[in-house]
């Protein structure tokens, strides 16, 4: 947890010179509550000690609000051990923050690269939108978005089945909507086929009218496949 540190309390940069030195103060059960007051006439702290030592005070304070045993131990220790304290803690959360980025980092360049092998295996997009509605006299009680797609299996090998999901966006990459497919088809290497499949549509739903109401000539169309799964039982994806 970041806590502020733009407090520094330049009180204690003023005034006269205390004669001991202020990292050697020991806080006691005595001087717990008011060994600020102690530091005011002295010289002896840098900026930065001061915005380290106010910075201990206020991640103590929260401690002792949320869990009191999550507070850090102050009393026995000097002036000095707490600013050494709050810069190791410091220290530690910038090494900590720096290593879920990298984590983070590798893992998005770890999916990013999986998906672009799924889409080297499988190729689909999305070649027309239309929208049908209901009709009742013939059994037919909803109204639906109808999207047909075309897709090519380019990865040398014959191909079960692949799910994933069609993100539709305006030319400037905003979302639209996004809908899941899977696709249980069989494809040999090489070929091409068509599929055709329907979106329940809801005139309440934001998302769903505007796909609705825009033409194909103002669309893109991403592909993020999920999973494919290949004849001979090996896949691609999230079930690996």
């Amino acid at each position: 947890m970041k806590l502020a540190t733009g407090i520094t309390f330049m009180a204690l940069l003023a005034g006269s010179a205390c004669t001991q030195d202020p990292h050697a103060l020991k806080v006691t059960e005595q001087n717990k509550s008011d060994f600020m007051d102690a530091l005011k006439d002295s010289k002896g702290l840098t900026v930065e000690e001061v915005g380290l030592l106010t910075a201990y005070q206020m991640r103590r304070a929260v401690g002792e609000a949320l869990n009191a045993g999550s507070a850090p131990p102050m009393v026995g220790k000097t002036i000095g051990e707490l600013i050494e304290d709050q810069r190791k803690f410091v220290a530690d959360q910038t090494a900590k923050e720096a290593e879920e980025k990298r984590l983070a980092a590798e893992a998005k360049a770890k999916a990013d690269a999986l998906v672009a092998e799924m889409r080297q295996a499988i190729s689909l997009t999305v070649f027309d939108k239309s929208f049908r509605p209901s009709r009742p006299m013939d059994g037919e009680y909803e109204d639906l978005i109808v999207i047909k797609c075309a897709y090519e299996n380019k990865s040398g090998k014959p191909i079960r089945a692949f799910r994933g999901h069609v993100r539709f966006t305006d030319l400037f990459d905003k979302e639209i909507f996004t809908t899941n497919l899977t696709i249980s088809d069989p494809i040999e290497p090489g070929a091409k086929d068509t599929w055709t499949g329907t979106i329940r549509y809801n005139q309440f739903i934001h998302e769903q009218t505007a796909l609705r109401n825009a033409s194909m000539a103002d669309l893109k169309v991403l592909w993020l496949p999920d999973n494919v799964l290949f004849a001979d039982g090996t896949s691609l994806g999230e079930s690996q």
